[in-house]
Formats: C-alpha cells, sequence, structure tokens
C-alpha cells in the first residue's frame, strides 16, 4: 500500500499480528526495565549513604559498599547498552531487511546486545552469590548445609560462560537452538536455585517466629515479620524469574515484557538485603540465640503486678530471669534457664 499523509491505515508496517506483539512487547519491556533501574538507582544511593554513615570498624563494612557500588556500575553498564541496542533496531538500523524484528533476531550478537547479556549475566552471579551467602548465615554457618547449593551455583557459572561464548561466537545469536538452549538452561539453574533458597530461607523464619510466637515483641518482629522474609530470602527475583521463564519456554512474546525487568530484580533484590544490614536489621550468625533468649520484667500496678516479655538483645544463650512477688526467695531451674525468684511484699494501693 502507498503512502497517504490523508489515509492513517497507510502508515502502518506490512506486519502480521505476531510481529506486531512481538515488536510492542520488546519496547513496552525496555521501558518497564527503565522504571525498574529507577528503581535500583534510588536503593543504590540510599544504601550506599546509610553505609557510609555507619561506623567501618570491620572489613565487612567496607566489602558491602564496595558489593553496592560494583551491582549498579555493572546494572548500569547493562542498561546502557540495552538501550543502545534499542536506538540501532528503530532508529539507526530502521530500514533492516525485516524490519525490527529481524534486526533484533538477527543482529543479537552486537557489541551493545553482547554488553547487555555479559552485564546481566554477571549480576546474576552477584546475585546468587550474596543469597547462597545469607543462606549460609541464616542456616547457623554450616558448610555441609551450603555445599549443595555452592555446587549447583558453579554449575550455573559454567552454563553462563558457555552461553557468553555462543552469544558472541558469529551466527550464534540467542534464537539460534544452541544458544536458545544454554539460555534456557542458565535461567532455570539461576532461578530454580533461588526458588529452592528462598523456600528454605522462608521456612527457616517461619521455624524461629513459632519458636518464639509466645514472646514475640516489635524488636523480635523485625527479623521474623512477613517483610523480612521476602527481603532475605531474595524472594523478588526468584518471583520475577518464573515470570519470565514460563513465557520463554511457551515462546510467548510476554518474555520480552518481564526480561529487562528481571535484569533489574537480580540487582535490586540484593540492595534491599544490604539495605537491612546499612540499618542493622539484618539477619545475623547469632540473632536466633538473641531471639531465643527473653527477660521477664515485672511492674507494678495499683490492681496487679505485670509481666513483661521481651528479648534480651546482648545476651546469647540462656538468661537468668528473676521473678518479684512477695517476701522471702527462692531459686529453680527450668527448661535449662537458671530462675530466681525473690519475694517483695505486694503494695495495695
Amino acid at each position: 500500500m502507498a503512502l497517504n499523509v490523508s489515509d492513517p491505515a497507510s502508515w502502518a508496517p506490512n506486519l502480521t499480528p505476531d510481529q506486531f506483539w512481538n515488536e510492542r512487547s520488546y519496547l513496552a519491556g525496555i521501558l518497564i526495565g527503565a522504571v525498574a533501574y529507577g528503581v535500583h538507582a534510588t536503593l543504590f544511593f540510599l544504601t550506599l549513604t546509610l553505609l557510609w554513615a555507619r561506623p567501618r570498624t570491620h572489613w565487612k563494612d567496607y566489602i558491602w559498599i564496595t558489593y553496592t557500588a560494583i551491582v549498579f556500575i555493572v546494572s548500569s553498564l547493562g542498561n546502557g547498552g540495552q538501550f543502545k541496542f534499542t536506538q540501532m533496531i528503530w532508529i539507526d538500523n530502521r530500514e533492516y531487511p525485516g524490519g525490527p524484528g529481524a534486526y533484533f533476531a538477527e543482529q543479537s550478537t552486537a557489541f551493545e546486545s553482547t554488553l547487555c547479556n555479559a552485564a546481566y549475566i554477571v549480576n546474576g552471579w552477584l546475585q546468587d552469590a550474596l543469597i547462597l551467602y545469607r543462606f549460609y548465615i541464616i542456616f547457623g554457618g554450616s558448610v555441609m548445609t551450603v555445599l549443595g547449593p555452592v555446587l549447583v551455583f558453579l554449575g550455573e557459572m559454567g552454563v553462563s560462560i558457555a552461553l557468553l561464548i555462543a552469544l558472541t561466537t558469529e551466527g550464534k545469536t540467542i534464537r539460534n537452538e544452541v544458544a536458545a538452549q544454554l539460555f534456557t538452561s542458565y535461567f532455570a539453574i539461576s532461578i530454580s536455585l533461588n526458588v529452592l533458597l528462598t523456600l528454605a530461607i522462608v521456612a527457616k523464619l517461619l521455624f524461629v517466629r513459632r519458636r518464639i510466637k509466645h514472646h514475640l515483641q516489635d524488636s523480635s518482629s523485625t527479623y521474623v515479620s512477613v517483610s523480612a522474609m521476602l527481603i532475605e530470602s531474595a524472594s523478588l527475583y526468584a518471583v520475577c524469574g518464573i515470570l519470565f521463564l514460563v513465557p520463554w519456554r511457551l515462546k510467548s512474546p510476554v518474555q520480552s515484557l518481564v526480561l529487562p525487568t528481571l535484569g533489574q530484580a537480580e540487582s535490586i533484590a540484593p540492595l534491599l538485603i544490604i539495605l537491612r544490614v546499612a540499618q542493622g536489621q539484618a539477619w545475623s550468625a547469632d540473632t536466633e540465640s538473641r531471639l531465643a533468649t527473653s527477660t521477664i520484667k515485672f511492674s507494678s500496678s495499683q490492681h496487679m503486678d505485670t509481666i513483661a516479655l521481651s528479648s534480651a538483645n546482648g545476651s546469647k544463650g540462656a538468661s537468668t530471669t528473676r521473678f518479684h512477688r512477695g517476701t522471702g526467695a527462692s531459686e529453680y531451674e527450668e527448661d535449662g534457664v537458671k530462675v530466681e525468684e525473690e519475694i517483695i511484699k505486694k503494695h495495695d494501693v
């Protein structure tokens, strides 16, 4: 159909409905991913400010700052490469035979596209490494517990390196059979690992919550609240990963809506954890023992004595608890906790 300024129907390219949907979903996904990058950037500067304001007395303080900066820089490179490749698709090479969809499918080995893929794969390593570390900490620093996930993580790295080699080899694009299989394998391993670790961490925190539910207070809920479970387990990446992997396997254009956001989610999820570290709210090696230790206090009111049960934040292991009720004193052992009972005269006001 000849172009006619007065005929809007002639302005549309000669594409099938599926081609339209593919190109629209790709562009919409880039825009949604840009919003996710804005969230990432905001969290980065907020987290960096809090980390920098903390007293830096341990080498881990500098590790958190370095890790946060590396994740943001790598993510920014990937985002920039994606924006540039999008510009090449729709502006610089708009007359490419077959249109933007063909350019995207056939030229994904371009440097800008490769930079984007490499950056997001590296950030995937960093994200998975952090969730493995958190898994190790939350499960009491047990090497045997983390051994299996570490082996899976190493396998994931091997597959992703093979994928990068395939994507940078002439004639191998993301639509190529070999590259597509590696791409599927990489995300399947990464997302499965994250889902399993997410479920394990949530189960652990639920177990701790159940143990201390009878004396759960605000200070304790910081570690075992629903939001804490979702953040500590990096569930954001696991959810986004599932939302991407299913359409990818079904060869649905919906995958293009999710993939750019997934690339940012793998950076946002670790930052949310580090933000809790910067705020002093993250789970540490002795958190479980501190939550399991409680202090009971009595305060006198007009009609009765009031018992207040709270977590002893500075203690480890069993605590000594005192009861004041009348005159005299007694001492006994209960559940491994030494308890002294001093009886004082009750006031009748």
